[in-house]
């Protein structure tokens, strides 16, 4: 029987707990995954359009350069000549002074340029290079950019190459660049005369792409036709540049973003890792189960407890029912608790007044009926209205299609409606009681156009205090109706501080206020036993804090003409929970 008792006892405790963690995790779940995916996929996609739009500027440079020579045609004929002949005399030799200064002059204003080189077919396979003025391929060290140009068919304008350019003297070290090649054009001839190459430094690009970065595990990528990482910023590890990657198969492990510029035949890349978001799902998987476990331990202990006292007090009742059937002297037992010696008292009772039992049982089940009925009755009107303000905020978002200011008020005049007809507990947690209050001034601050604000000071732990319902309601309420009802900019503070073993409360408005001989009036009221006609909020709040805390617990209200008004109270600190448990036991 005890085991049978104890599994019962434990499924009864447990489960719904359990149940109710589970949902409540699929849900947290379900509702940041969809939250941080679709923040993702937003901050991709804005990535994508930054970067492109960053790097097709610096593009850009390259056909600022081209149309600087190409719709110049002094300035062609004298480079042609100049590549063509070489310094054949001085005016030559001005000349490439001269172009090298505007050559250098635009290099040296644009930090990511590495170099520019400009080549006009000749016979002699000279160019024209920043920093060196007229170069030629036998005694200059970076010119596979020329090798390439030639290689490319003619129809292509344009296009990128990832290269490397040593450095000259006698060290070793190189500069990673992203060349970019545009066709140079005579305006009298459709054949490209020449090619322009303008080398970016790759660091820079790489850099610059960092400052794009929004998640820890976040890539850029800037790719070429064939896949080729051209550059990249993000997680070095797991990319490298001239890596080739497969688009399609990064989709599984990345969300991804992506842009093509079809002209140079590139693709802009911006990748968060799928990872990011499983682990957030993992973090709330492993409270979950922390909560479960920590509910099957509770609720273990919760039902062996209450077994050993069922098993116990039941036995105490089957030997008295054993001994009154067997016309035996009832044995003499002591209850352990009160409600149990009820019980044991009834039984007696009843073997002693057998006569009377049936009529007995008839009026009890006949007042139970109407007590029931009555209950039913009772509860039908704030649930009725409760559920109705409920289908009226959601008809009204259906309406405007997205939350609104009506929406707001009908769902927070519902909570507070909620909280005050169903809701039955006498004594809630003092931070329900604020934020029921909270609410109440939200309505009250929407109804009245913000006319008036609310300051809060609260130095207490919310969580361990026990207090009456509607410590707060009926001041802040009496502010608004009395005292800030005709002010154009109100305002309402509210203190809540420990002391010691109590608790101070204070609701102070800067409204209208009281004269003395109103003020006197007030306090008179508050000793009457009948409520007044007026100020029955003040009256009622008054009596339920003498009647739970007793009389060091009544109002004090002072105010001063159209400055200040201000009531306060103290509540001690334990003597609710202490309240709360000798009803619980006397029920």
């Amino acid at each position: 029987m005890k085991q049978r008792f104890f599994l019962r006892n434990f499924l009864l405790v447990t489960l719904p707990v359990i149940l109710v963690i589970v949902l409540l995790g699929w849900i947290a779940v379900y509702i940041i995954n969809s939250s941080a995916q679709k923040a993702i996929n937003d901050i991709n996609i804005q990535t994508v359009s930054r970067i492109r739009e960053s790097t097709e500027l610096i593009f850009s440079e390259a056909d600022a350069q081209s149309l600087n020579y190409s719709i110049t045609p002094h300035v062609m004929l004298q480079l042609e000549a100049l590549l063509e002949n070489g310094y054949s005399d001085k005016e030559q030799m001005d000349t490439s002074y001269m172009i090298k200064t505007f050559v250098d002059s635009n290099v040296n204003t644009k930090a990511y340029i590495h170099s520019l080189y400009i080549y006009l077919d000749n016979t002699h396979n000279n160019f024209f290079a920043s920093f060196v003025g007229l170069a030629n391929v036998s005694n200059f060290r970076d010119t596979a950019w020329l090798e390439q140009a030639r290689s490319i068919p003619l129809r292509q304008k344009q296009w990128l190459e990832l290269r490397s350019i040593s450095s000259y003297g006698m060290t070793s070290y190189s500069t990673d660049v992203l060349s970019i090649y545009k066709r140079i054009y005579a305006s009298n001839k459709t054949k490209p005369i020449g090619v322009l190459v303008l080398n970016t430094q790759l660091e820079y690009l790489n850099d610059f792409y960092s400052e794009y970065l929004s998640y820890p595990e976040q890539n850029i990528l800037l790719l070429n036709s064939s896949g080729e990482i051209l550059s990249m910023a993000g997680d070095s590890g797991l990319f490298s540049v001239r890596d080739h990657v497969d688009i399609a198969a990064l989709k599984k492990l990345y969300y991804i973003a992506s842009e093509n510029n079809d002209a140079y035949g590139i693709t802009y890349l911006s990748l968060v890792s799928r990872a990011s978001l499983y682990q957030q799902s993992w973090d709330i998987l492993h409270l979950v189960i922390a909560a479960i476990v920590t509910a099957l331990f509770l609720g273990g202990t919760i039902a062996f407890m209450v077994t050993r006292r069922n098993t116990k007090d039941i036995g105490i009742i089957l030997q008295l029912v054993e001994a009154a059937e067997n016309d035996r002297e009832l044995p003499n037992i002591k209850p352990s608790t009160d409600v149990y010696g009820y019980i044991t008292q009834s039984i007696v009772k009843g073997f002693l007044e057998r006569a009377a039992l049936d009529r007995q049982l008839v009026e009890k089940k006949y007042r139970l009926e109407t007590m029931y009925f009555s209950f039913l009755q009772s509860q039908l009107n704030p649930h009725f209205l409760f559920n109705t303000l409920k289908n009226i905020f959601w008809k009204t978002i259906k309406l405007t299609g997205d939350p609104n200011e009506a929406s707001r008020m009908i769902d927070l005049l519902a909570n507070v409606l909620y909280y005050t007809l169903v809701n039955s507990d006498r004594y809630v947690d003092l931070e329900d009681e604020i934020k029921n209050t909270q609410k109440y001034l939200e309505i009250q601050q929407m109804r009245f156009d913000d006319v008036f604000h609310v300051e809060w000071e609260i130095k207490v732990d919310t969580h361990e205090i026990k207090c009456i319902k509607f410590l707060l309601q009926p001041l802040v309420e009496n502010s608004l109706s009395h005292g800030l009802n005709d002010m154009d900019l109100g305002k309402i503070e509210i203190k809540i501080v420990q002391e010691e073993e109590c608790v101070f409360f204070s609701v102070t408005d800067n409204g209208t206020g009281f004269s003395d001989a109103r003020l006197q009036q007030i306090r008179e009221w508050m000793l009457r036993e009948d409520p007044p006609v007026e100020s029955i909020g003040l009256f009622n709040l008054n009596k339920r804090l003498i009647l739970t805390y007793g009389e060091s617990s009544a109002l004090k209200i002072s105010s001063i003409p159209r400055q200040e008004t201000r009531i306060e109270f103290m509540i001690p600190q334990n003597l609710s929970k202490h309240r709360e448990k000798t009803e619980k036991e006397i029920l």
